[in-house]
């Protein structure tokens, strides 16, 4: 028996939720947002309303379903690296640090600047199509834990 939210899932993409819906109110929403906040067209809120929703259509219109994929993409993995950021701060919380100190350090802020490029990459390799097998992966992880072990040793011996 299918579990009931993985055929909630599947009825709700055939439907054209995360390929339509879904970046088409992103893109309402942005658009009014913006339109309002800096009043280019005015204060009208009806005229900002038609102008977002003809924009929002365009949006649509251009990207499609690829870019209901993106979107997909793009906040499924910020969600899982918000996830990340969220155990690390509370294992530093748990082992008696300060969380919000935590960004303070220039090496924190090295190693926070390198996986985001790492994600990056990964994202935009995603994107364009490229696909890294797991061999590559190991060898690309591998290669990461040992820079950051030299550099956490050798950086240390100043």
């Amino acid at each position: 028996m299918a579990n009931i939210f993985e055929v909630l899932v599947t009825n709700l993409s055939q439907l054209g939720f995360f390929g339509f819906l879904l970046p088409w109110v992103l893109m309402f929403a942005i658009s009014y947002g913006l339109l309002l906040k800096s009043k280019a067209v005015g204060e009208d809120k009806k005229v900002i309303g038609v102008i977002s929703l003809v924009l929002a259509f365009f949006v649509i219109g251009l990207g499609g379903a690829p870019l209901g994929n993106i979107f997909v993409g793009i906040f499924g993995t910020a969600s899982v690296v918000l996830a990340a950021i969220l155990v690390i701060v509370l294992f530093v919380g748990m082992a008696g640090g300060e969380p919000a100190k935590l960004m303070e350090s220039k090496n924190m802020m090295v190693l926070v600047a390198g996986i985001g490029l790492i994600i990056l990459f990964f994202v935009i390799s995603g994107l364009t199509g490229v696909r890294i097998d797991g061999t590559v992966m190991s060898v690309i992880f591998m290669v990461v834990i040992m820079a950051v072990a030299v550099w956490f040793v050798a950086g240390n011996g100043k």
